[in-house]
């Protein structure tokens, strides 16, 4: 919870999830980098040069980079992100054995300006420390960051990904048209992000208590802030409207989506079954995960 409210200095919540990209670097005796990948090929190169620049890399050797992914691109759930810490951290450590996450996480945060303009720096951040992360971007120069002290109780770690569809927008579109309404209605605006913060407040809690009842609701209350900030196309509002029904919850990731799908909806319930019962009512696919998984790692073979 956080998304958008969170590029105007409130706070948001985040978690890693059980998902993984692996970036393998393999010498090669050719000139030159060649990229095997389903992501960008151009985002991925960008990310390799700024690694050079800021690592001051004069001779970049011959190499081929291959980026493995169970993270869908496009979906704002972070693939782009985790592209740049992990190719940051391959590209590092292969030219220069050089392991540090925490440039690593800075310098992918520069990556991340080219795809989306404007970024909190939440995304790389959590892809890089892992678990549940209280982030707050005080100032471009000031980010705070949490790592929250306790592990996800098993009784509220009942969480799901419902595919709606690729979104048409990229999050670079959604950051720039809530930019917009907070430059038209900033007032409004403001109001608007401060009823997000509780919900974030009362959802770390949530949490920590394992407390199911004061989850839901506020889960709830905070997708109600993100259909205000006008990210939640109404092409999906229905099922959300119907899981919470069914006595449970569902809220939008990351830029979310006007003009048809909004990525992955994450929703809570603890009957899998209803939930099932609901997407298949409108052909969405549910996938199981779980949150405050592992950050960034260095697998040597």
């Amino acid at each position: 919870m956080g998304e958008h409210a969170v590029v105007y200095g409130y706070p948001a919540l985040l978690s890693a999830i059980n998902l993984r990209l692996k970036v393998t670097i393999t010498p090669k005796a050719d000139r030159g980098i060649t990229i095997y990948s389903k992501e960008s090929p151009q985002y991925i190169l960008y990310a390799i040069e700024k690694t050079q620049e800021h690592f001051h890399i004069t001779s970049m050797p011959d190499f081929s980079i291959r980026v493995d992914s169970d993270i869908p691109s496009g979906f704002h759930i972070g693939s782009s992100a985790a592209v740049a810490v992990a190719t940051v951290g391959a590209v590092a450590y292969f030219c220069k054995k050089i392991w540090n996450p925490a440039v690593c996480n800075r310098v992918a945060y520069e990556i991340e300006k080219k795809q989306h303009g404007n970024p909190s720096g939440a995304d790389n951040t959590a892809i890089t420390v892992g678990g549940l992360l209280w982030y707050r971007k005080e100032f471009e120069f000031l980010k705070s960051i949490w790592q929250l002290p306790y592990k996800l109780p098993i009784r509220v770690n009942h969480f799901y990904l419902i595919n709606t569809g690729k979104p048409k927008e990229s999050t670079r579109d959604m950051v720039e048209a809530v930019g917009k309404r907070v430059k038209n209605n900033a007032d409004k605006m403001q109001n608007i992000f401060s009823t997000n913060e509780k919900q974030v407040r009362r959802i770390a809690v949530a949490l920590k208590e394992g407390n199911q009842e004061e989850l839901i609701d506020a889960m709830q209350l905070g997708e109600k802030t993100l259909e205000d900030m006008g990210v939640v196309g109404k092409k999906v509002i229905p099922v959300i409207r119907q899981i919470e029904k069914a006595k449970g919850a569902a809220k939008i990731l990351g830029g979310g989506g006007v003009k048809d799908g909004v990525g992955f909806l994450l929703c809570y319930h603890t009957d899998k079954k209803r939930i099932t019962d609901i997407c298949k009512k409108y052909s969405y696919a549910i996938m199981d995960i779980k949150l405050g998984e592992g950050g960034v790692r260095l697998d040597e073979k």
